[in-house]
């Protein structure tokens, strides 16, 4: 972000704040560089000029847009601090293009001043033409002589300036709405500097984050302050660090970097800043004792202690309470004792492709995003990637499929500033192996995992409840070391007992463990196997599935179909109701692909007639269904009932229900007598073995109202679909699923008995219900919304038939496709709705377009498909009234 301001001061009366009037000069910076915007601010306000700056005069929660345009139309001139920053920022270059434009007005009115030296191609074309102030790399008295003598329209240094002495950030006196001292030159460095690595020239945003850093560290006077920047290896913690160091520099007095990855370097560190305070004698830890105590005779300091991980060496050497300190680290135990923790997490998408085009600047939108994307946003690997491309010339698609197959290659070289990522992972990595075998073991499962949160639990003991859909790793105190263990070195993220490890610190793990990769996917299927989400067809046990889904996939993907690896019976188990969780949630489509895949290796693997297999083919085929893929359900349906019915015999729990999706499939494909006779079987049989009001027999009972009703049974249908609503309502309570289903069906019997009031009343109900329990876009919540709109019709309501029909339609094109049987029905309901003079075109159009699709679908003799096509002729053919 940057600031332009302006704030009209006098010998003897305060800054305006740039609200209350003409300002001489309205500052645009970047946001990084906002030492230079305040020392130049300083300096004009000090030699008479007005001036307004953001980080002086606009408040928090200033409107940001409207505060930049009333500056801009009430300076006199702008001064644009130019650095390749500043013309990176998105804000800097619409302040820039706004005070061009009246630049074109008013000679003289935008006027560069050259900060930071800039490349021919950084610097715009547009601002070539005007004569700018050069102050890059002058020193404080040539720089402060040329900025006045130059605005002034003199090359001399004009009489009356002062040489300014050092003072805070913000001016005190502006600070409380006077006139205060100016603020230190930038290319100042304190007397007592070092060793802070070289500034990152590419370092890129993080604006927030150095905003917080900075109000952490200056958060009152009278004590020491203390930011912790936390976060895995590679995140850029130390690269923070270095940027505050530099940008804030010309504040203070000292500023000393100490290497506190152990305690010996920690305390030589501390005995070197010892030699440039000139104080101490004696050995490192005497030296380091006499440094600690100086500082605390010192104000207006600050240290930072980099890559900390002993807490009680840090504990043992923090500095007095004079004076600012900076701790990076890894491990969230550092709390204890460096209290609260400020998080460094991952790029945002705009800062990694900022940072990739510092490297590429040609790189495309769309390869940027790619890169980011495989690379999660991590800036160390973000830089890696970026400073290899720029050497090696290789093209996005081609990085990116090494970075598939060989990423501990790819990010194994250091940069200039840290190691590469390879090896900060590699050597994390050992640490934890020799530190707790059990918690590098564990971290090699999750590696097969997704990169999403996992849940893990400790295995309950005594009265203690499990956690529903967490792992269960081991024994209480087990699991919490383990976990403590890898967070201590930042290989996850951890919150609670979830934890969450980066894409590409799981990729490199698993090269590190790849000569046991199918030992270590058994033991993680196993792990799997051991969350116990709950039932799949209620939604209370939906979030619980959700957070296991994304892993179920991941590891279910890596499982060879050679038979080199077992799937667990328990991982099986949840498999099979991961896939059924899907369906009822409304994601057919992943459901379908994810038992697709399992069919063939399970058939390799297990066996074609297992029954864990048949299982998985009858699943298969309810996701058809779902999809509309009518003929291809009642096909696996078929296959599996067949071969259940021989291995397992009719009355087994698994044959009746692929019985019951072989009834389904063939309702919707007009098989109505076929239907009829295996429902009545399959109704009976539960009903026999599981009695009248078990959930199972009340599906059977549901299916057969709705064949009766498709057979021109109506009385039948009615009192068999009031029967199972009442006992569904009984059994399973009102909002089930289930419940709903039967209470659907009930209304489209009422309707065809000609009860269209009741109808309507009951597929409100139920329409409310879906929406409220299953969110409006479900699959089956749009079911009930075309019912009421046909209803509504029937009831003469038709405006508000129409729009219900037209924004069911719509939806249902969203959730389900174009080509899906429920979106087609909707079409055909709409075109009907629209039948009037002056929509009749549009109306045969969606009709006729829909029939195309039915033929395809579901063929000729399809009732939707003649249902479809006698809307057709009649739009052709009927006089239309509106």
């Amino acid at each position: 972000m940057s600031a332009v301001t302006g704030a009209t001061t006098s010998a003897d009366g305060p800054p305006s704040g740039g609200r209350d009037g003409p300002v001489d000069f309205f500052i645009s910076h970047a946001s990084s560089d906002s030492d230079w915007a305040e020392w130049v601010a300083a300096t004009v306000q000090d030699a008479g000029y007005s001036v307004e700056l953001d980080v002086w005069h606009w408040t928090a929660g200033t409107g940001f847009v409207e505060s930049m345009n009333a500056a801009l139309n009430r300076a006199g001139r702008v001064l644009a601090l130019a650095s390749p920053d500043y013309f990176a920022r998105t804000w800097t270059k619409a302040e820039m293009n706004a005070a061009f434009v009246q630049q074109a007005k008013e000679e003289g009115f935008l006027v560069p001043v050259l900060i930071r030296a800039c490349t021919e191609d950084e610097y715009p074309p547009l601002l070539k033409p005007l004569i700018r102030i050069e102050l890059a790399g002058l020193d404080e008295t040539t720089a402060r002589a040329r900025l006045l003598g130059q605005l002034a329209g003199r090359r001399h240094r004009p009489a009356g300036i002062t040489f300014p002495f050092p003072g805070p950030a913000v001016p005190p006196g502006l600070a409380r709405g006077g006139v205060g001292p100016p603020a230190v030159f930038p290319g100042r460095l304190p007397p007592v500097w070092g060793p802070v690595p070289a500034r990152n020239l590419f370092f890129t945003g993080r604006d927030n984050l150095l905003a917080d850093l900075h109000n952490r560290l200056t958060a009152g006077p009278g004590r020491m302050t203390v930011a912790t920047l936390q976060g895995f290896g590679g995140v850029g913690k130390t690269q923070l660090a270095i940027e505050y160091a530099w940008r804030y520099a010309a504040d203070l007095d000292a500023v000393w970097w100490v290497d506190a990855e152990t305690l010996t370097s920690l305390t030589s560190g501390l005995a070197g800043l010892a030699t440039a305070l000139s104080v101490g004698a004696g050995t490192e830890p005497e030296r380091a004792s006499a440094a600690l105590a100086e500082l605390g005779r010192r104000r207006n300091w600050l240290l930072i202690y980099d890559n900390a991980i002993d807490p009680t060496a840090i504990a043992g050497l923090l500095p007095p309470r004079s004076g600012r300190l900076i701790v990076t680290c890894r491990d969230e135990s550092l709390r204890r004792v460096v209290g609260d923790l400020l998080g460094v997490a991952e790029f945002t998408r705009d800062e990694s492709i900022a940072l990739l085009r510092h490297h590429v600047p040609d790189l495309s939108d769309t390869a940027a995003d790619q890169l980011a994307e495989a690379l999660g946003d991590l800036p160390l690997a973000v830089d890696q990637a970026g400073a290899f491309l720029a050497t090696t010339g290789m093209n996005v698609h081609t990085y990116l499929a090494l970075l598939a197959d060989q990423p501990q290659v790819l990010l194994a070289d250091d940069t200039p500033r840290h190691l590469g990522l390879a090896k900060t992972v590699s050597a994390a990595y050992t640490q934890l192996a020799t530190e707790n075998p059990f918690a590098a073991a564990l971290l090699d499962q999750l590696a097969l995992l997704a990169p999403e949160p996992i849940p893990l639990a400790a295995i309950p003991t005594g009265d203690v409840q499990p956690v529903r859909g967490a792992l269960l790793v081991a024994g209480p105190l087990a699991t919490h070391t383990a976990l403590a263990a890898i967070s201590r070195y930042a290989l996850a993220r951890r919150t609670g007992t979830n934890l969450q490890m980066h894409r590409l610190v799981e990729a490199l793990v698993r090269v590190l463990a790849y000569d046991r990769t199918h030992q270590i996917l058994e033991a993680t299927l196993g792990l799997l196997g051991t969350a116990d989400p709950g039932d799949p067809t209620n939604p209370e046990a939906w979030p619980a599935y959700a957070s296991l889904a994304p892993h179920i996939v991941a590891a279910a993907a890596r499982v060879p179909a050679t038979g080199e690896v077992s799937e667990p019976p328990p991982f099986r188990s949840l498999f099979l109701r991961t896939c059924r969780y899907l369906d009822r949630a409304g994601q057919s489509r992943d459901a379908h692909a994810l038992a697709e895949t399992a069919r063939a290796r399970w058939a390799v693997n297990l066996g074609t007639d297992h029954p864990d297999r048949l299982i998985l083919v009858n699943i298969l085929a309810i996701t058809a269904i779902s999809l509309g893929k009518f003929a291809e359900a009642r096909t696996l349906a078929a296959d599996a009932w067949r071969r259940q019915l021989q291995i397992l015999g009719a009355d087994h729990v698994a044959t009746l229900n692929s019985a019951n999706t072989l009834v389904v499939a063939m309702i919707f494909l007009g098989d109505y007598e076929s239907a009829r006779a295996l429902a009545e079987d399959t109704f009976d049989r539960r009903r026999q073995l599981l009695g009248d009001d078990n959930p199972e027999t009340l599906t059977s009972a549901g299916n057969f109202a709705m064949v009766l009703g498709q057979l021109g049974e109506r009385g039948a249908a009615r009192t068999l679909a009031e029967d199972t609503l009442a006992r569904r309502r009984r059994v399973l309570g009102n909002d089930h699923q289930e419940t709903l289903s039967s209470a659907a069906t009930l209304s489209v019997q009422l309707a065809e008995l000609g009860e269209y009031e009741a109808a309507r009343s009951l597929a409100e109900d139920t329409w409310e219900r879906r929406r409220r329990v299953l969110g409006s876009d479900h699959p089956e919540t749009l079911v009930s919304a075309a019912s009421v709109a046909v209803l509504l019709a029937e009831l003469g309501e038709y405006e508000a038939a129409r729009s219900l029909a037209e924004d069911t339609w719509w939806r249902r094109r969203q959730v389900l496709g174009d080509d899906h049987r429920d979106t087609l029905r909707s079409a055909t309901n709409l075109a009907i709705e629209l039948a009037t003079p002056g929509e009749r075109q549009r109306a045969l159009a969606l009709a006729e377009d829909a029939l195309a699709r039915f033929r395809l679908l579901l063929g000729d003799e399809n009732s939707d498909t003649r249902l479809c096509e006698n809307v057709v002729q009649w739009l052709k053919t009927a006089t239309l009234v509106d």
